[in-house]
């Protein structure tokens, strides 16, 4: 019994340190467009579309597309969109949780072949983003990640980019059931003006910013 607790104690130390010991970023690309958090530094990918994919990989993966708004012209939804994005003309592309009320009108949620993958599309002032969070068919998409992921996202104008505000405070994270998505929400909520002296937030590994 006591080698079980200590096996079970050393995989959650194991985890915890792997959450840990990650480069969390907060990414703001050289055209200062946006900002975002991601669990490690991004790789910047030119697409087949024509636009850019900013991608970091941290067992699921997080981008954010940055597409050719007139990808939307002649009344083209973001969703059809993304679906004739995923299904490149012959994948099979399945959506789900649309009718469910689990899903904000401009998220979406599709599997396609060996992956599920959590989407938000952004349209204003002319730019249109897509947000995705990936992870294979036997992982799915955790959705209280992807939207720390989504709602970390901002964009920016000539003026800057504005303080992330509404963000629940940094105790809330204490519930959330595994080491990743909770340090993923630390960060997200330790973004908020007026927490920095907050004790989840002093004590968090030093955050990487480009």
């Amino acid at each position: 019994m006591k080698k079980m607790w200590l096996l079970a104690a050393g995989l959650a130390a194991l985890f915890s340190g792997a959450a840990s010991a990650q480069s969390w970023t907060l990414y703001v690309p050289p055209e200062r467009d946006f900002r975002v958090l991601f669990p490690a530094p991004p790789m910047r990918l030119d697409t087949p579309s024509g636009g850019v994919e900013f991608r970091a990989d941290s067992g699921q993966q997080f981008s954010v597309f940055r597409h050719d708004p007139g990808r939307l012209a002649g009344g083209k939804s973001a969703r059809d969109d993304i679906i004739e994005r995923l299904g490149n003309g012959d994948r099979s592309v399945r959506s789900y949780g649309q009718d469910d009320g689990d899903l904000a009108p401009n998220e979406f949620l599709f599997r396609v072949g060996g992956a599920w993958s959590m989407h938000r599309a952004i349209v204003e002032s002319g730019r249109y983003y897509e947000l995705v969070v990936k992870a294979s068919v036997d992982e799915r998409v955790a959705p209280q990640e992807a939207r720390d992921f989504f709602n970390s996202f901002q964009t920016g104008s000539s003026s800057g980019i504005p303080a992330l505000t509404n963000l629940p405070g940094p105790d809330t994270c204490k519930a959330r059931s595994n080491a990743f998505s909770r340090r993923f929400c630390e960060y997200l909520t330790c973004l908020a003006p007026g927490t920095e002296n907050h004790p989840v937030c002093q004590a968090l590994p030093r955050l990487f910013r480009n």
